[in-house]
């Protein structure tokens, strides 16, 4: 079994566990953060599930969505991870990250976001990797232009509404 865990200087990306199920599922209810992420308010319980069953890891694959916490004190600050996507017509892989308002401002994006791309191009035969974010999330952008990606246009998805589409290609 393939576990999938990726870990930088502040941060662990790792499976989810059940003691993760309340901090996730309050942050899936908070409006602040779910009009960032999905362009609508609040997921309901059973939408919150729906996602995390469909979307997250649970140790068995080598991509999707993890639970980010702080290596030190393990500290739930969101999840992150790496999903299959075709936003360009091909098979790709978008990159994301989702922090709790309480972690903001504190550079875990870019953090995450760098190691992220690091496991991506180690451990996937792909050409580049993609990036999106609300266009109004300043700071979801910001984080992506750290990490040397280039915003190619804004698309209109079906599920989280308009996002600014960030690519970066794999050095020769």
């Amino acid at each position: 079994m393939l576990t999938y865990t990726i870990e930088t200087k502040r941060l662990i990306l790792r499976e989810l566990r059940d003691s993760d199920m309340r901090p996730l599922m309050e942050m899936l209810s908070a409006p602040l953060v779910m009009r960032w992420l999905f362009g609508t308010g609040p997921m309901t319980d059973d939408g919150a599930r729906r996602f995390i069953n469909e979307n997250f890891t649970f140790g068995k694959q080598d991509c999707g969505l993890g639970v980010l916490c702080t290596r030190e004190t393990k500290y739930f600050v969101g999840f992150s991870g790496l999903l299959p996507c075709r936003y360009l017509y091909e098979d790709d892989f978008e990159l994301g990250f989702a922090l709790q308002e309480d972690s903001w401002g504190k550079g875990y994006a870019t953090e995450i976001g760098t190691a992220q791309l690091e496991y991506g191009f180690k451990n996937f035969d792909v050409p580049r990797l993609l990036g999106l974010a609300h266009p109004q999330n300043i700071a979801s952008l910001l984080a992506l232009e750290r990490i040397g990606m280039k915003l190619i246009k804004t698309i209109q998805t079906d599920q989280r509404g308009p996002r600014c589409l960030y690519i970066i290609k794999r050095n020769p």
